[in-house]
């Protein structure tokens, strides 16, 4: 993170990272303890869901561009999600030999 922090935006984060450490703080701590708010609970929150937010406050400056948003926004090219399955299990087999009914996969 200590990288990010030397980097001007535009830029895209890896979410995952911010998502993890919100969940570690949000499962490690109370909200309250004691009948009083844990205020530092909230300053860490607070703390990433700013970094985040500095991220998304600065403008992209990308040029319109027709040929790729036609590209990403052709729905022909998606698969269902049977076929996304079966393609995952023939780029990852599973490690027994378990086969799933209905979707011809063995």
């Amino acid at each position: 993170m200590s990288n990010l922090n030397r980097v001007d935006p535009p830029c895209v984060p890896y979410l995952g990272l911010y998502l993890s450490d919100l969940t570690f703080i949000e499962e490690s701590s109370q909200d309250i303890s004691e009948n009083l708010i844990n205020f530092s609970k909230m300053r860490m929150k607070t703390h990433i869901i700013h970094e985040v937010h500095r991220f998304q406050s600065t403008p992209y400056k990308i040029k319109h561009n027709p040929r790729v948003c036609a590209y990403l926004l052709d729905r022909s090219r998606l698969l269902t999600e049977d076929q996304c399955y079966i393609l995952s299990l023939k780029l990852e087999p599973r490690t027994s030999r378990v086969g799933i009914p209905g979707l011809g996969v063995q």
